[in-house]
């Protein structure tokens, strides 16, 4: 909404104030008068200051509780987000900035936002049918997608308004944002490559995810340009815990062929892969290089600043809250579909180990 209204000095709300006395007031119609409040973008910037100055000189409020009742809505969106190990001293702080993202996205509408966390060991649709079945929500967003997710298969069938952040291999077309992750994992081993690596390991996600299939596709395929075997053994997996990276790495450090890059999920591990190259006296850009996507420019102040492949998960917010709310618009899925690139930040010198290992 537009900011040029001073909310201090704005009347006490009048109960009276009805749509129907800024319409007589403004001489508009009911529609108009409606879609400017929402800050709609087919209404003219004049029109839309015009009628909410005349809320504020009038002390017009939205009955939020009448027009539910009127139309049959809870205005309330959800975003089901994975909990993760309690034990753990922290979680992906990165989905706080995905939540900001969404609220920046429902300013200006009527919608308000609740979260509702995937506990670890319990069915992921129990949560689903209750919140779809009795009605408490309008529409879902899912996180951490698999290719024949049941989430999606239930909610089409249910024909619930929803939108997921990562895609699927479901025939039937659902809305959909995603970062893609095949071509930040080909960019990020191509460019090691090119700098002088030829044992490269990916730290990756669990394998059931879909973005975990989808950076191994780029992974596989950049080696394969390059005429260099893909080992199984460098290919890893984990909770992408910083503790996970640190592990992963003082176990490939132990081969007798042990990588000289390392490919990082995620700030966390490469947070743990630093630790783990401290640990055994290695100094990154020397006996090894790291690089990682980016949830949140942490890694900026890592020692050294690593370079990463950068997705906003604010911008992954906003994204999903717009196609959220044209698919309760009635827009069809196959309109709602967005697959974007990463953006490299080159933070330190990835070029080959000045020390490297030789086999």
């Amino acid at each position: 909404m537009s900011n040029d209204l001073d909310a201090t000095a704005l009347p006490v709300a009048n109960p009276n104030v009805t749509l129907k006395t800024l319409v007589r007031h403004t001489g508009l119609s009911l529609g108009t008068v409606s879609r400017a409040l929402k800050d709609a973008p087919e209404v003219k910037p004049e029109t839309r200051e015009r009628v909410k100055r005349a809320a504020a000189e009038l002390g017009y409020s939205v009955n939020l509780a009448g027009v539910k009742l009127r139309t049959g809505k809870t205005y309330t969106l959800c975003i089901v987000l994975p909990v993760e190990d309690a034990q753990q001293d922290f979680s992906d702080s990165g989905y706080m900035a995905l939540v900001s993202g969404l609220y920046a996205a429902l300013a200006g509408s009527y919608y308000s936002l609740v979260v509702h966390p995937q506990l670890p060991g319990v069915d992921p649709l129990e949560g689903l049918r209750t919140l779809v079945e009795s009605r408490r929500v309008d529409g879902l967003i899912l996180t951490q997608t698999r290719p024949q997710d049941e989430r999606i298969q239930y909610l089409l069938a249910q024909d619930f308004p929803f939108v997921s952040y990562g895609r699927s291999e479901l025939a039937q077309a659902h809305p959909s944002y995603d970062t893609d992750h095949e071509d930040m994992a080909y960019q990020a081993t191509r460019r090691l490559i090119e700098r002088g690596h030829k044992r490269i390991a990916m730290l990756n996600p669990s394998p059931e995810l879909m973005y975990a299939q989808h950076r191994e596709q780029g992974y596989r395929r950049a080696l394969a340009e390059a005429g260099l075997d893909f080992e199984a053994a460098l290919l890893r997996s984990s909770g992408l815990s910083a503790g996970d990276g640190r592990r992963i790495v003082l176990d490939l450090a132990q081969h007798a062929k042990r990588p000289t890059a390392f490919v990082c999920a995620n700030e966390f591990t490469a947070l743990g892969a630093l630790s783990a190259f401290a640990e055994l006296g290695w100094q990154a850009g020397r006996e090894a290089v790291v690089v990682a996507t980016d949830d949140s420019n942490i890694s900026a102040f890592f020692v050294p600043p690593i370079s990463t492949y950068f997705a906003s998960l604010h911008r992954a917010g906003r994204q999903l809250g717009s196609l959220l709310l044209r698919r309760l618009d009635g827009e069809a899925p196959e309109r709602l579909q967005l697959l974007e690139r990463a953006e490299l930040i080159e933070r330190q010198s990835d070029q080959a180990p000045e020390k490297a290992h030789k086999p």
